[in-house]
């Protein structure tokens, strides 16, 4: 069951760590708008880019809570998501 549960605590680590680097492209693509706004839409770009930035420290502590909770369940899976996730920044 321990195994279980950790696995789930994994897979949704592996989730979040997505979903924090899909808001990290967001806030890149909010910024360019930005920079590249005509003066007169200037303020609302950089509202949108306020935005995305919340949204990308939302899915970062997200993904922070995650690993803590793996961490202090069990310090052995913390090196099995450290190659799944190395895995996936190949």
């Amino acid at each position: 069951m321990k195994e279980q549960v950790d696995k789930q605590l994994v897979d949704e680590a592996i989730e979040a760590y997505v979903d924090w680097r899909e808001e990290c492209v967001g806030v890149w693509d909010a910024y360019e708008r930005w920079a590249r706004a005509p003066r007169i839409e200037a303020a609302g770009a950089f509202s949108a880019y306020r935005a995305a930035l919340d949204q990308e420290e939302c899915a970062s502590d997200a993904y922070a809570d995650l690993l803590a909770r793996i961490a202090r369940g069990r310090r052995s899976v913390g090196r099995l998501f450290g190659r799944t996730i190395f895995a996936l920044n190949s």
